[in-house]
């Protein structure tokens, strides 16, 4: 369909890694792994953010400074393919770190300001954040304490402090080092659980009427609205034009 959002790809990933990073973007927009860890956990939360919303987080509120309107069309496309790479869970999919975000081979390496995994748990934790009064509130009470490791495993590599107060707090076996590795382990599992467990979570909220969103395998932008990119043009005018088509969906 010419209207799908084509898988995340690798060349995405480098767009955007130069695109976010670069001097021009506005003060606090989110690097390309910061990106990718907010979008896994707003989009396997248990309540979808629409681009509309989500898309001006990721410059802090501010123009994004789009050289050409083509520049914003790649931009945007990429960032849309990569959030359909994170909800796939949703629909049952497969659930990993996508290119660009890899674990490096020495644990504590990962704590580093400049690793893609601890600035993917910083974007991750931003992301949970937002949804957090919700998590608090539909989460069951039996799944508190596992829900709770979850996160410890999702945001453990944010910052060394952080780290060392996780370490202290679980009172965990050996050095630092070895309780980095036991979270690089269980991180594959820990990320698919918490996909699994915001499904669940949002699929009861849609069966019990909680949600005025109907299930659904699209997410839309009104041919109307203003496009998310903030060139502030109507979407069909303007992003709308990437899939080839003024209207329908911009997710499958």
């Amino acid at each position: 369909m010419r209207d799908t959002v084509p898988l995340f790809t690798g060349s995405q990933a480098t767009l955007l890694t130069r695109f976010l990073s670069s001097p021009q973007r506005p003060k606090d927009t989110l690097t390309y792994p910061q990106l990718a860890g907010f979008l896994f956990s707003l989009g396997n939360g248990p309540e979808l953010i629409p681009p509309s919303e989500w898309i001006p987080l990721v410059f802090s509120d501010q123009e994004a400074h789009y050289e050409t309107n083509d520049e914003g069309k790649q931009v945007l496309q990429a960032m849309m393919a990569l959030y359909n790479d994170c909800i796939r869970e949703r629909t049952g999919g497969s659930v990993s770190l996508p290119p660009g975000c890899e674990i490096r081979p020495w644990p504590m390496d990962n704590l580093s300001a400049d690793a893609p995994l601890s600035q993917w748990a910083q974007g991750f934790g931003m992301g949970y954040d937002y949804l957090a009064e919700v998590w608090n509130e539909y989460t069951p009470d039996e799944f508190d304490e596992d829900f709770g490791a979850l996160l410890m495993t999702l945001s453990f590599f944010t910052s060394l402090k952080l780290a060392e107060a996780y370490h202290q707090e679980t009172k965990g076996k050996g050095s630092l080092e070895q309780f980095a590795q036991t979270v690089i382990d269980i991180f594959p599992d820990a990320m698919r659980e918490y996909a699994h467990l915001g499904r669940v979570i949002y699929q009861a909220r849609l069966e019990a009427g909680d949600l005025e969103l109907e299930p659904s395998n699209h997410m839309k932008i009104g041919r109307n609205d203003p496009c998310p990119c903030g060139s502030e043009k109507k979407f069909k005018k303007c992003c709308g034009l990437a899939g080839g088509t003024d209207s329908g969906p911009i997710f499958h």
